[in-house]
């Protein structure tokens, strides 16, 4: 197939700040998104998932799914207000109900102190739909009223009078110049690099702290699936900078294996998942050794308590059990001497 056959068909919804048509005067490639059509797109991806042919009134899947990538079934719909989501669906292989456990997972990493998108969880056709605000999007409001900094890429909404802009999006596959078989070669320490490179350095340093929280948290729930596409910029242009975007795709990965391992390289052990490991490299984010620890125990403090964190947003006892094995003991990766010097 052609190139312009993989970028046309994907429609005006596509992540980033670029819109691709044939012509500068072709009207947008859109499907109908609006809230109502939730339903529509939930059983289209079922019937999808079943191998069932889809009639002619549900075919707009294709257009409203196909901009976002990825493996999973998603599609892009807005929602009451009219603000642009991204809706993540289950699917018939699912061991647990993804969906519901990364809607938690997101939640629990807020509480933990990681910058995440607004998210909610309803019931649409007897299934679970994870709903994330479009952090790719935000309002521009008339007498430049609009928020500034960080907060209007995660929590802005539409409003009478506000136009919807789009934000330059890159994978940091893509801002480190790699390819997918690199990245399997790459470390946390290398993204820090590269955010020295490309971020401001405000933006850098921050960037840095919040990344070293995201690789303590991934351990800690087993999150394994850290690729340098689950890791995402935004071009901040009141500053003329790139920043870390909020953190997404974090979802636990049940496991028996007493050994763990992430996708990028932690540390001087490399890709094994222990606290320890993450410590060695502290100076690369460049943290003092005292600051990481409390920065682990700030995170452990909030994961440790992911039980009664997963029940009070409303997640079945069931699906809690489903993905108990993902979750770290303190006790099992990491040393009793860096346990004692943990605040």
């Amino acid at each position: 197939m052609k190139e312009s056959q993989y970028l046309l068909p994907a429609g005006s919804n596509r992540v980033g700040a670029l819109d691709i048509r044939a012509k500068a005067s072709a009207a947008p490639m859109t499907a109908p998104d609006s809230w109502e059509t939730l339903s529509d797109i939930v059983e289209a991806a079922d019937r999808i998932d079943r191998g069932i042919a889809l009639p002619a009134h549900l075919t707009g899947i294709f257009v409203q799914g196909a901009c976002l990538g990825g493996a999973r079934p998603k599609a892009s719909v807005r929602d009451e207000r009219g603000t642009l989501q991204l809706a993540k669906l289950s699917s018939a292989s699912d061991r647990f109900d993804v969906p519901g456990i990364e809607y938690a997972t997101l939640r629990l990493a807020e509480k933990a102190g990681l910058r995440v998108p607004a998210v909610r969880l309803v019931r649409v056709n007897d299934r679970s739909v994870l709903l994330i605000r479009r952090f790719d999007r935000y309002w521009r409001v008339p007498g430049d009223k609009t928020p500034k900094g960080d907060s209007r890429f995660v929590r802005g909404d539409a409003a009478a009078g506000a136009m919807e802009q789009r934000v330059p999006f890159v994978s940091a596959l893509t801002l480190m110049a790699c390819d997918e078989w690199e990245s399997r070669y790459m470390s946390y320490a290398n993204l820090v690099a590269c955010m020295q490179r490309h971020c401001r350095a405000p933006f850098a340093y921050d960037g840095a702290a919040e990344l070293f929280k995201r690789m303590v948290f991934n351990i800690l729930v087993s999150n394994s699936d850290d690729h340098l596409r689950n890791f995402g910029f935004l071009w901040d242009a009141d500053v003329a900078s790139w920043r870390l975007s909020p953190a997404y795709d974090l979802t636990p990965q049940p496991s028996i294996a007493t050994e763990r391992f992430q996708h990028l390289s932690v540390g001087k052990s490399g890709r094994l998942a222990t606290l320890d490991n993450a410590l060695t490299d502290h100076d690369a984010f460049p943290l003092s050794k005292k600051f990481a620890c409390e920065l682990i125990a700030d995170v452990w403090e909030v994961v440790s308590q992911w039980r009664d964190a997963f029940d009070g947003f409303g997640i079945d006892p069931q699906e809690i059990q489903k993905v108990a094995s993902a979750f770290r003991h303190i006790d099992d990766i990491a040393s009793r001497e860096l346990r004692h010097q943990l605040p």
